[in-house]
């Protein structure tokens, strides 16, 4: 072994550290009061965060307090996804996988739409210029719609929508 290897190699979060994590994380969400707005985004950032600590506190034997039933202060997950979400706050217009309802010039297009691609560029003047690809989904299948979609002409839907 060199002195670049480490000593342990790494293993992926098991069957059982994922499914602690989900029932963990469930009841967090469960403390946050019922008109909290929590995006899917924020949401799916703070699984991924939450899934990390979980695994690193599982492993290190640090999870004993959650496992006794000691639960948090309700404002502390609350705290740390509005904090989330501010930081995500810069992200402006739809994401990936959102329903947006596209309200363009093509009239004859005007409807529900999945977004499936976002391409951010910036103009000569430093102008950040969005566009968005958007998708129907019929059959089973994601069928690319319009393309090239300006920002001004999608609204985005209501977050419990989720991809199909």
């Amino acid at each position: 072994m060199t002195s670049i290897e480490p000593e342990r190699r790494a293993v992926p979060a098991s069957e059982g550290e994922r499914e602690q994590m989900e029932a963990a994380f469930r009841a967090a969400l469960e403390q946050l009061p019922a008109n909290t707005g929590v995006t899917y985004v924020v949401r799916q950032l703070a699984r991924a965060l939450f899934e990390v600590g979980w695994v690193w506190g599982v492993r290190s034997g640090h999870t004993g307090p959650a496992l006794a039933d000691v639960p948090l202060p309700p404002h502390t997950f609350g705290t740390a996804l509005s904090c989330l979400a501010a930081a995500l706050g810069d992200e402006k217009g739809p994401c990936i996988g959102q329903l947006v309802s596209y309200h363009g010039s093509q009239e004859c297009c005007h409807g529900r739409y999945w977004v499936t691609q976002v391409d951010r560029q910036l103009d000569v003047r430093e102008r950040e210029s969005v566009r968005y690809r958007l998708s129907d989904y019929t059959r089973g299948k994601l069928r690319t719609a319009l393309s090239g979609v300006h920002a001004e002409s999608v609204t985005a839907l209501p977050q419990h929508f989720q991809m199909p």
